[in-house]
């Protein structure tokens, strides 16, 4: 048996759906979660205090922060990646002269765009023709 081909937006199943009437604020999946399911990381925090395989005298917690600072000592990029989480991201602000903040100014750059693309366009003439 073929499946009947409806045109793009006229499938009555899909327009069912639309037409269910959620009020404003009122979530469409009530319930929320189905229960018994974990995301990964509420996984992860029940395992990482756990002994672990590899070294029975240790957590997964510490044994991988172990192996965490043992790469970082060894690649730069590791070692980025263990700053920037015990200290944060360096931000570096973007300033002018002094530490004042910097202006741009754009409209004259934004108008001679506007001027050169409609000279070439033709809009600018004064065209008699096209009347």
């Amino acid at each position: 048996m073929a499946k009947q081909k409806y045109p793009i937006g006229k499938n009555p199943n899909s327009l069912a759906n639309l037409k269910k009437g959620w009020k404003p604020g009122q979530s469409g999946n009530p319930k929320g979660r189905p229960p018994n399911t974990k995301y990964i990381s509420e996984l992860a925090r029940e395992k990482i205090l756990t002994p672990c395989p590899y070294a029975p005298d240790k957590t997964w917690g510490e044994y991988l922060v172990e192996r965490w600072l043992g790469q970082a000592v060894e690649n730069p990029t590791f070692f980025k990646e263990l700053m920037d989480r015990l200290e944060g991201k360096v931000l570096q602000p973007v300033g002018g002269e002094d530490g004042e903040p910097i202006k741009i100014d754009c409209k004259h750059k934004i108008i001679s765009t506007i001027s050169r693309y409609a000279t070439a366009s033709g809009e600018g003439k004064d065209d008699s023709r096209s009347q």
